[in-house]
């Protein structure tokens, strides 16, 4: 829950910074039944994400950086790497050791937005 805050902002003000970075629109949703198990007692909301499918995924996959960083190994625990021989648009990951890391984001992540560039692609570090 600690993660729902951290996430959303001020005023909505981190959200509202991805919503304007990926051009969709995010709201945290939970259901009648889970009313009161939220906020402070370890639960979680679902978050949707409307908008164009990259534009989604980007945010999706903003979003799982910003809780791991407050929950380390909530979407990075038992994750193994994966590649797609789909057309179009798809996810893979890539498993890196910390000096990898480092490197592929450069100072400042000028790095990590070349790469985005040339290749086309989402780099987003989970």
């Amino acid at each position: 829950s600690d993660c729902i805050g951290y996430i959303t902002g001020a005023r909505r003000a981190t959200l509202g910074v991805m919503e304007e970075e990926w051009g969709v629109l995010m709201f945290f949703m939970n259901k009648a039944e889970d009313k009161g198990r939220g906020k402070g007692q370890g639960g979680s909301e679902k978050l949707i994400i409307f908008g164009p499918t990259r534009g989604r995924r980007g945010a999706e996959l903003k979003v799982m950086s910003g809780v791991e960083t407050k929950n380390p190994g909530f979407f990075t625990k038992g994750v193994r790497e994966k590649t797609s021989n789909e057309r179009g648009f798809d996810t893979d990951r890539l498993i890196f050791k910390d000096d990898e890391l480092s490197y592929s984001l450069g100072k400042q992540g000028t790095t990590r937005k070349k790469l985005e560039g040339a290749a086309g692609a989402i780099l987003e570090y989970v």
